[in-house]
């Protein structure tokens, strides 16, 4: 019979990607209540921490971790630095999105994993739900960097984190060796860089003051308009990163082209990423921010 584990590192091989499988028994709760604010996420400990809430019985958790796809045609042009060309707009709204590639690909793994044999299953991608990165840690795709990004010894923190749960067990061909690689112990680049202060040496993150957070969230305060630059999104700290490749290129947009926009235009030229799923109108309330208090 062939080997499941073998089907899994054949299949992450062959599509670009990187792929772990681990148990599904339940996260440590105290490892999630660290901060005191956390955005997007379940508010039910028990759906966070323990896969059988999503899946019963299930045994098997395959993380997968898919570089981002960059846009061609539709997108801005990289590297547009024109007159009033003012506001970063982050991988997010440049990037195919991620959530149907990677459904995609997990969808695929799991007819491929089908034809040896018969189990239920559940595909989770930028889920409120599970954990997903503390899956990913625990499949050994990478370790933790001090921007609480999960960063692989292959892609660095560029990439996206899918899970597949399944209610069959997989043998792997060993136990998963510990990662060597760490964030220098006296690294502090993506600390220092981040515009807003939002990490903290030794402490979790200040989720609050983290910009691409505030370009997300929905219901603003006055003081919480200063976007430091980013329209929507921020890579600054993967972009410091010494595990990261530099990033070859950066868009910028002129943010009154975003508040001329209308509906349609917005679906027309971001309606493929993952940013515009917010919808438009928080996306010109970041343009005005952008406008009002430039940075």
């Amino acid at each position: 019979m062939t080997n499941l584990y073998e089907t899994v590192t054949r299949f992450a091989k062959a599509n670009d990607c990187i792929a772990g499988i681990c148990d599904a028994s339940p996260l440590e709760a105290a490892n999630l209540l660290k901060s005191d604010f956390t955005p997007f996420v379940q508010a039910d400990i028990n759906k966070r921490t323990n896969p059988a809430a999503i899946l019963p019985g299930v045994q098997t958790v395959i993380a997968v971790g898919a570089r981002p796809a960059a846009c061609q045609s539709q997108c801005h042009s990289p590297g547009n630095t024109g007159e009033g060309a003012t506001a970063q707009l982050s991988s997010l709204g440049v990037n195919k999105d991620y959530h149907r590639r990677v459904k995609a690909l997990l969808k695929a793994l799991a007819t491929d994993l089908s034809q040896y044999a018969s189990f239920n299953y559940k595909i989770l991608v930028d889920s409120p739900t599970l954990d997903e990165r503390a899956f990913a840690h625990r499949a050994g795709l990478g370790f933790y960097g001090r921007n609480g990004l999960i960063i692989s010894p292959v892609f660095g923190s560029r990439f996206n984190i899918g899970l597949l749960l399944l209610d069959i067990p997989i043998a792997t061909a060993a136990e998963t060796a510990p990662l060597s690689p760490r964030c220098p112990p006296t690294c502090r680049l993506c600390i220092d860089a981040c515009p807003g202060g939002a990490l903290r040496p030794g402490l979790p993150m200040d989720t609050k003051k983290c910009v691409s957070y505030l370009t997300q969230k929905r219901d603003w305060a006055g003081e919480e308009a200063a976007l430091h630059g980013q329209l929507y999104g921020c890579d600054i700290c993967q972009d410091v990163c010494p595990f990261n490749a530099p990033a070859q290129n950066k868009t910028y947009v002129n943010p009154w082209e975003w508040l001329e926009m209308d509906d349609e235009q917005f679906a027309q030229k971001y309606g493929h990423t993952a940013m515009l799923w917010q919808g438009s109108a928080l996306l010109r309330r970041n343009a005005q921010a952008a406008i009002d208090r430039p940075q």
